[in-house]
């Protein structure tokens, strides 16, 4: 019994790394190419957050949509170089 205690609990902690990675979500839709294309409107479903079940639906253009993901990907990375420089004392 024991012996199945200790198997199970190190399968569990084996699992964990796994179970932290870390996922992102892409929308399905590719960059726009700079012309025509990028006056197209694209409309998304956008979960809201705190709500597994709220979602907006959110219609922009195709440029826009390529604007707002560089936006936040430049946000996120400007956080990541805060967080990440050693503290000057």
């Amino acid at each position: 019994m024991l012996k199945a205690l200790y198997l199970f609990a190190g399968m569990i902690l084996a699992s964990a790394p796994a179970l932290a990675q870390v996922t992102t979500i892409e929308s399905s839709n590719p960059l726009p190419k700079r012309g025509a294309d990028a006056d197209k409107v694209i409309c998304e479903r956008v979960e809201r957050t705190g709500s597994r079940l709220k979602a907006d639906k959110v219609c922009l253009t195709a440029q826009q949509w390529s604007d707002r993901k560089y936006g936040h990907r430049a946000d996120l990375e400007k956080v990541q170089r805060i967080v990440n420089q050693s503290p000057s004392n």
